[in-house]
């Protein structure tokens, strides 16, 4: 995985200062911006920064699955916890057990999934479907999302006391359009990429 944030405004300057900065705590993050504006290479300059670097990087892209998949997913699953569960699947949770779990476009979760990822945030643990046993799980929870969580926290549509467990560091990309000193150099990066192929 290589990954690069280029620009010189003083918005992605001040992303790389606090990349520097978070990457070695492991406080959770939140990346906010606009669709397309480089949430995904925020989260991954993170990882890269940090000592799980050399752990695993799990995606779970929270939007594209219903709430019953998107849970069984996070959490996983014993064998018989509902049809069709043949053997126990590990969930994501437990996949990037001393690594970096990103949950993208995070705001796509339901309120009772969202109140089962406070609990696991809390206490660093979690219960598969189906199963009794608690697994416990150290992993870096790093969210992004295009949303605005904050009137949505107003609106009732995203828990409060998960937006401020989940966004001890918020970063915020601003879109291309507020940045244009940006764009040259994107224009090169992208030209050397390409030709050099």
């Amino acid at each position: 995985m290589t990954v690069k944030l280029i620009g010189i405004s003083e918005n992605i300057l001040r992303i790389k200062e606090l990349i520097n900065q978070v990457a070695g705590t492991g406080l959770n993050v939140v990346v906010c911006g606009e669709t397309g504006v480089g949430k995904e290479v925020v989260v991954q300059s993170l990882y890269l920064k940090s000592i799980r670097s050399n752990k695993p990087f799990v995606k779970v892209n929270c939007a594209a699955l219903p709430d019953t998949l998107l849970e069984s997913e996070m959490f996983g699953y014993e064998k018989g916890a509902f049809t069709g569960a043949e053997r126990r699947k590990r969930g994501k949770f437990e996949q990037a057990h001393g690594g970096v779990l990103f949950l993208d476009e995070n705001r796509d979760m339901s309120l009772p999934l969202q109140s089962k990822l406070l609990h696991v945030l809390q206490g660093g643990d979690l219960t598969p479907l189906g199963s009794e046993k608690k697994v416990s799980t150290d992993t870096w929870v790093i969210a992004a999302t295009n949303h605005e969580l904050e009137h949505d926290m107003q609106n009732g549509e995203f828990r409060e006391d998960l937006y401020y467990r989940l966004s001890t560091i918020k970063i915020f990309i601003q879109p291309l359009r507020n940045r244009p000193e940006d764009i040259p150099h994107l224009i090169e990066h992208y030209i050397k990429e390409y030709t050099t192929m």
